[in-house]
C-alpha cells in the first residue's frame, strides 16, 4: 500500500516524526509512489509505528481498507464503532451514514481538529474517547491535562459518556506496580470526570496484564468510596 495521495503533498524539507519523535526524518525527494528522506536525528524505532508531519496536510477521513472493514463489521453484526482521528461533524456523519443509527459510535478525539470541533461532534456520537497520546503529537504534553479537563467537562454537559486512554499505567508494561505519577494520573482523571479508563500496551503487549487491571480495578473502587468529606482514617482504614 502507497499513500499517495500523502506522497503528493510532501514537499521537499519537510520533517516526519516516527514513532513519537523516536527518529526525525527530512523529505529529501520525493514523487507519487516513493518517498527519499534522510534521518536527522538518531533513536530506535519499534515495528508499525505511526508518522506525523511538521505540517497540516488534507486526508480523507476514511480510506478504502476503512470502507471494507466497515462492511465486513455489518455483515458480522458489529454494533460497536470507533472513528479514529475525528476532525468534524462532517467525518461522523459520513461514517453514521455507513453503520446506522441503531450502531454504538464512538469518536476518538486526538487531533487539533477534533478538540476545536468538539462542540460539532458531540451532538452526533454516543461516546467520546480521548486518546491522550495521538493528541500529544499535535498539542504541546504539557497541555495535555488541561485538554483533557476541557474535553470531559464539555462531554459531561452534553450528557456524552467520555473514556480516556493512552499511558495511564504505562511502566506496569515492564513493572508489576505502577509508578506513583501514574497513580495519581488516573485518580485525577477520575475526580475530571471520566466515565471510563482504557488500558492499552499495559495490556495488549505488557508483561504484567493482569495485574494492570487489578491496579485500574483497585483504584477505580478506591475512587468510588471516596468522597469530598472522607477522613484521613477512612481512606487509610477503609
Amino acid at each position: 500500500f502507497v499513500p499517495t495521495n500523502v506522497f503528493k503533498q510532501l514537499k521537499i524539507n519537510d520533517l516526519i516524526y516516527v514513532d513519537f519523535h523516536a527518529v526525525t526524518l527530512k523529505v529529501i525527494e520525493r514523487n507519487d509512489k516513493f518517498l527519499l528522506a534522510k534521518a536527522i536525528s538518531t533513536g530506535v524505532v519499534g515495528s508499525n509505528k505511526a508518522v506525523n508531519i511538521n505540517r497540516e496536510i488534507d486526508l480523507e477521513p476514511m480510506t478504502k481498507k476503512d470502507f471494507e472493514a466497515f462492511d465486513i463489521g455489518k455483515r458480522m453484526g458489529i454494533k460497536d464503532y470507533a472513528l479514529s482521528f475525528t476532525n468534524s461533524a462532517s467525518d461522523v456523519k459520513l461514517v453514521r451514514k455507513i453503520i446506522g443509527e441503531d450502531a454504538n459510535l464512538i469518536s476518538k478525539i486526538e487531533s487539533i481538529r477534533g478538540v476545536l470541533n468538539l462542540d460539532e461532534i458531540l451532538p452526533l456520537v454516543n461516546n467520546i474517547l480521548i486518546d491522550r497520546g495521538d493528541l500529544s503529537r499535535e498539542i504541546a504534553i504539557e497541555k495535555i491535562p488541561f485538554i483533557q479537563r476541557r474535553i470531559i467537562s464539555k462531554a459531561r454537559s452534553k450528557q456524552v459518556p467520555v473514556y480516556v486512554a493512552t499511558n495511564l499505567l504505562e511502566s506496569m508494561v515492564k513493572a508489576r506496580t505502577p509508578t506513583r505519577a501514574e497513580v495519581n494520573d488516573v485518580a485525577s482523571t477520575l475526580l475530571m470526570g471520566a466515565d471510563g479508563l482504557v488500558l492499552a500496551a499495559e495490556t495488549a503487549i505488557g508483561k504484567f496484564p493482569l495485574e494492570a487491571v487489578q491496579m485500574i480495578n483497585s483504584l477505580v473502587k478506591q475512587f468510588a468510596r471516596w468522597t469530598p468529606e472522607s477522613s484521613m482514617k477512612d481512606i487509610i482504614f477503609d
